[in-house]
């Protein structure tokens, strides 16, 4: 019925024990996000009986719905993914399923991150509740309006007050780019809305004061410009220019250049191409790409930049990924089913450079001053560093060759080898293969830049930064000694305005133990030797971090406390980025299960000493950070824990893991009521709302009763 959204699976569906229905389940899901009217209307449910099973359930007042419209609309959604059918969807959200197709494909590969599919979900119905079921409605009641009470109190969602309590002292100019993404940045529909929602004056002053001197936002060509084959895949691209011109000026005020994040051409689906065959290049999916050895899509490549450059011709620049999860030209992935037969004998190195080189020349035709920057992301495994060095060569002069810091760098940790391939935080950079890169490129004439993480990365993503400032100096000064010059300091997580920026822009400048004691006293008075302490603390717990990147997308550490505990195994495999479940398995990658359970036993427990010197410090941002990342990593450690016990028939262990973990969800609720930011990462939107770490302590009690 629906063939522009993922397949739906029949033989996947959620249970929810720890409500008494799936309609009690649903209720309380999108209770925070959507008013009872819209929960009502998707539904197909009198609004009367949504309101009822509110109260049954002790849920709080509604406020703050309206804001999760357009702010949160992919909470909502991985809130309703597992227990509403596609039709109760898309009656929720008030989209078409051309506006949610959109979405899943263009908003971060959303789609990926759903599992690219979608869980059969029964219709839900009004149920005829039995006494059992009567008697934990009772017992939901109690523990809401005993410790959630306060759910719509307390920091207001979006706000993040962090940014509004910037101080006045500001970080001095880099002759470098410096280069980030909104902290609270829309990802596909950025330029659809008011641009203030994604980049409001309050933030752009912030990263003023941080030394920031760039923006970027993702840009898919075809919405920018009429796309010549089919312009109703253009649909709205004026509204998006007079956006993007609106951005422009306005970060002009504060000294900022906006950028273009091009991942180019775009791939289309299938049934774009029963009309434009000749077009039509590796297959991957619902999905084709458009093949650039046609000569047509080269032309229309060249034509959508120059007529974007045109309309605004004072965008900073243009930052372009060349191998990524994105399908673009045919060479682009691994996991295709359909190799193109034209690409099919060409190097990356070729393909790459083709499309690098027909960007620049049509921007620099337009304005000699717009930047393009070609960043290396993925380049180690789809080319040998012969080939790498090859697509330096054939590279155009003018542009600035970006290089993940971190990439390749070579670790052991619980005595398990593994390479790094970026977002890695715990591993300072830069590596061995980000200075071969940058020696061949400065030969070339070319400009360098480093891709690094200051504030968080996906091993822990939902907290505004990591207090792990000693690993943050490391790497500053390492990229220091190398003379690097440009930096992009996020992708679209880690864009917050924290000390840890201020940390890094002053290292940079001077690496200096004692400037950096004295910005610390600058900025906590009395407490800066705890600070300086504990942060050193931390920073050596987080170092025993089991690093690896596929682990790093699929564990259990951004969902923390709020992922789940399945009593028996769930069956779903762990996605990217979003639903962690109960895969050990995806969670560990590289690591024996018995390594993976110890290294975050370990992060914990040394993460704990560092808590202990800063036990006394009044509440502040740094503390709410220190121990929003223990409960984080405990979290992860006690999960682990729970499916290994679950294997091994451990009842004990399993019981006490339950009441553990329900405790922490307690503990990270209070935090999130004291700040906005705790949960939010801006392409998942809120990773876990308050309702979801009630509904973990929810299921952790039902496990419990389930147990005793």
């Amino acid at each position: 019925m629906y063939s522009k959204l993922p397949e739906l699976k029949k033989d996947k569906d959620m249970e929810f024990p720890h409500f008494p229905s799936r309609f009690h389940a649903a209720v309380f899901k999108l209770w925070e996000t959507c008013s009872a009217d819209d929960i009502a209307n998707a539904l197909d449910i009198d609004k009367k009986h949504i309101l009822k099973a509110a109260e049954d359930m002790g849920l709080p007042a509604q406020k703050h719905t309206e804001l999760w419209k357009d702010k949160g609309y992919i909470t909502t959604i991985r809130n309703a993914w597992h227990i509403l059918p596609y039709e109760n969807l898309l009656k929720l959200l008030g989209w078409t399923e051309d506006e949610l197709a959109t979405i899943l494909k263009e908003d971060d590969f959303l789609f990926v991150k759903l599992g690219d599919f979608k869980p059969y979900c029964q219709p839900i119905v009004l149920p005829d509740l039995n006494d059992g079921q009567k008697a934990q409605l009772k017992t939901i009641k109690e523990i809401m309006t005993t410790f959630f009470g306060d759910m719509f109190e307390g920091a207001v969602p979006f706000a993040f007050e962090g940014i509004r309590n910037q101080g006045d002292t500001e970080t001095p100019d880099s002759d470098g780019l410096r280069l980030i993404y909104s902290y609270f940045g829309l990802y596909a529909k950025a330029l659809d809305c008011d641009v203030d929602l994604s980049y409001s004056k309050e933030l752009l002053s912030a990263y003023k004061k941080q030394g920031i001197n760039a923006v970027w936002l993702p840009a898919a060509l075809y919405q920018l410009v009429p796309f010549p084959f089919d312009e109703s895949f253009s649909k709205g691209y004026e509204t998006r220019l007079n956006n993007l011109k609106k951005l422009i000026a306005t970060a002009k005020e504060y000294g900022i250049k906006v950028y273009l994040y091009l991942n180019e051409p775009r791939c289309m689906p299938n049934y774009f191409f029963d009309n434009y065959p000749e077009l039509k290049g590796t297959v991957q999916n619902n999905y084709a790409s458009l093949c650039t050895s046609n000569p047509k899509v080269m032309e229309y490549l060249r034509y959508g930049v120059r007529y974007l450059c045109e309309q605004v011709s004072d965008i900073g620049g243009f930052f372009c990924i060349t191998c990524s999860e994105n399908l673009t030209h045919c060479r682009s992935r691994h996991d295709i089913s359909s190799l193109c037969p034209r690409c099919a004998d060409l190097k990356v190195s070729k393909l790459v450079s083709d499309v690098v080189t027909a960007i620049n020349g049509e921007a620099k035709s337009v304005n000699p001053d717009i930047d393009v920057i070609v960043w290396t992301w993925a380049w180690e495994e789809y080319m040998d560093d012969d080939e790498v060095i090859e697509c330096l060569n054939s590279m155009p002069k003018e542009v600035i060759l970006l290089s993940n810091s971190e990439v390749n760098k070579e670790f052991v940790i619980g005595g398990v080898e593994g390479r790094v391939r970026d977002y890695s935080i715990s591993i300072p950079g830069p590596s061995d293969f980000a200075k071969r890169t940058w020696s061949v490129a400065r030969q070339n004439g070319l400009e360098v830049g480093a891709k690094v993480q200051i504030n968080s990365s996906w091993e822990c993503s939902t907290l505004p930064y990591l207090p792990v400032f000693d690993l943050i100096r490391e790497h500053m000064t390492n990229l220091k000694n190398e003379g690097v010059k440009h930096l992009m300091l996020s992708w679209t997580l880690g864009g917050y305005p924290s000390i840890s920026m201020k940390i890094a822009a002053s290292c940079l400048a001077d690496p200096d133990e004692e400037k950096y004691k004295q910005l610390l006293k600058d900025e906590f008075g009395e407490w800066a030797e705890a600070v300086y302490n504990s942060s050193k603390a931390f920073s050596e717990a987080f170092r025993e971090y089991p690093f690896y990147i596929y682990s790093a997308y699929n564990g259990p550490h951004n969902a923390g406390p709020s992922n789940p505990l399945y009593l028996t195994p769930s069956g779903f495999q762990a996605t990217m980025t979003c639903y962690a479940y109960d895969d050990i398995d995806k969670w560990r990658c590289i690591y024996p299960r018995d390594v993976y359970s110890e290294q975050f036993h370990k992060v914990s427990d040394k993460w704990e000493k560092g808590l202990e010197i800063i036990q006394s410090m009044p509440d502040c941002e740094y503390k709410q950070m220190a121990y929003g990342a223990y409960y984080i990593f405990r979290s992860c450690y006690l999960q682990t824990k729970f499916v290994l016990c679950r294997e091994e028939g451990d009842t004990s262990s399993l019981l006490t893991v339950a009441k553990e973990e329900k405790q922490i969800a307690l503990s990270m609720y209070k935090l999130m009521c004291l700040n906005s930011g705790i949960g939010y990462e801006a392409a998942n939107h809120y990773y876990y709302n308050k309702g979801m770490l009630a509904e973990k302590y929810l299921n952790c009690q039902y496990i419990e009763k389930a147990l005793s």
